[in-house]
């Protein structure tokens, strides 16, 4: 298991929440396939690259180090105060909002130089000032980039139980992502067509001050595009 050291400096206005250690460690570790070994180039295969677009103090990015020694991670986080502590976890962190970052991305793909994530792990905020679903906005926006992730890539979230029962726009949007259901089970861990969703363990959150009981999700993208 990930051994973490959780900083408790909360932040319930901006929706921050350190992810608990236990909660990273299965996030992560469900999301590893095969293929990414230990994310080091060697032999011809490509080193992976990871993003943690919601990063605060490393608690999801300590845990990728973990597992993913070798991998290339790329932390972003808009707080000043929560920056200085990625340095020590991320090869690369840029101080700014996901939305930003995305226009970078994009501005970066169209010269021709930017190569995707392969794997994208998040605990996004869940509401923001005048963003009561912005953690469906992160997840959208994360999913549904032309540019951010690799056709067959994976991103790996904890979001509420919204992404499988809540009824507005957004949410069904988010629900969207997963396609149809393919099966259910007793511990509520639900199987889609791209994707599957688990509810986190009772009380995970409670150390953090956060009184949820959130789900992790996992989410493929096609390797190609219908046609």
């Amino acid at each position: 298991m990930a051994s973490q050291t959780i900083i408790y400096t909360l932040d319930p206005a901006l929706s921050y929440f350190p992810t608990p250690p236990e909660t990273a460690d299965d996030l992560v570790y469900q999301a590893l396939t095969p293929g990414h070994g230990q994310g080091e180039a060697a032999n011809g295969v490509p080193q992976v690259r990871i993003l943690e677009p919601s990063a605060g103090e490393g608690h999801l990015a300590r845990a990728v180090r973990d597992y993913l020694p070798y991998a290339h991670l790329t932390a972003v986080e808009p707080s000043p105060q929560r920056v200085p502590a990625l340095h020590n976890v991320a090869d690369v962190v840029v101080a700014t909002t996901l939305e930003d970052y995305l226009v970078t991305v994009a501005m970066t793909a169209l010269g021709g130089g930017w190569e995707p994530f392969d794997l994208v792990v998040m605990n996004p905020p869940y509401t923001l000032a005048g963003r009561p679903e912005a953690w469906a906005e992160h997840l959208l926006a994360v999913v549904e980039d032309p540019h951010l992730l690799a056709p067959g890539g994976m991103v790996a979230a904890i979001v509420p139980w919204a992404v499988v029962r809540g009824k507005s726009r957004l949410a069904r949007r988010a629900r969207d992502l997963l396609g149809d259901v393919v099966g259910r089970y007793s511990d509520g861990e639900v199987i889609f067509r791209r994707g599957r969703v688990q509810p986190c363990e009772r009380g995970a959150f409670d150390p953090v001050g956060a009184g949820i009981r959130p789900v992790m999700v996992w989410i493929e993208k096609p390797s190609a595009v219908a046609p």
